[in-house]
């Protein structure tokens, strides 16, 4: 209970900052064990930012996660990070921290990095990758995501 808790607190201070502009992504992919890339588990999720500069972000996220036909539904802190090189399409590294939520409802963290392309000045284009560890499940897993960055 006390690591729930503490995700959801992380959340909720992050989720209420006030921020001048309007930033979020959402990304659709799959996650599967690390040491079988076989079964292919639907993972959709999305943040919304606090755009500290034009590379910082902090924020909260949360979506919809099946792993092994068990709905899960994620809720976390996160932090992305544009490396400075290139300039129309840019490294990026991320890391959530937060709780699943569901019939296996457990504590969870992710890294993972990929690409940011820019379509224009308040759009992106994002290629993803990276680990998922799942507390309880004592397993590590690998999620391979696209989706969508809106800055405005």
């Amino acid at each position: 209970m006390r690591r729930f808790l503490t995700a959801l607190f992380f959340t909720l201070a992050l989720a209420v900052v006030p921020s001048g502009a309007f930033t979020m992504d959402l990304q659709a992919g799959v996650v599967n064990h690390a040491s079988e890339i076989t079964n292919f588990n639907l993972n959709i999720y999305g943040h919304l930012w606090y755009r500290i500069d034009q590379m910082l972000f902090v924020g909260a996220g949360s979506g919809y996660q099946e792993i092994d036909n068990v709905g899960l539904v994620p809720l976390s802190g996160a932090l992305w990070i544009r490396l400075p090189i290139g300039s129309q399409i840019l490294p990026v590294a991320t890391g959530d921290i937060g709780y699943l939520i569901g019939s296996g409802h457990q504590l969870f963290w992710k890294v993972g990095g990929g690409l940011d392309i820019k379509n224009g000045d308040y759009s992106s284009i994002l290629v993803m990758s990276g680990y998922e560890f799942l507390d309880h499940v004592g397993k590590g897993y690998v999620f391979l995501q696209a989706g969508i960055l809106v800055e405005i």
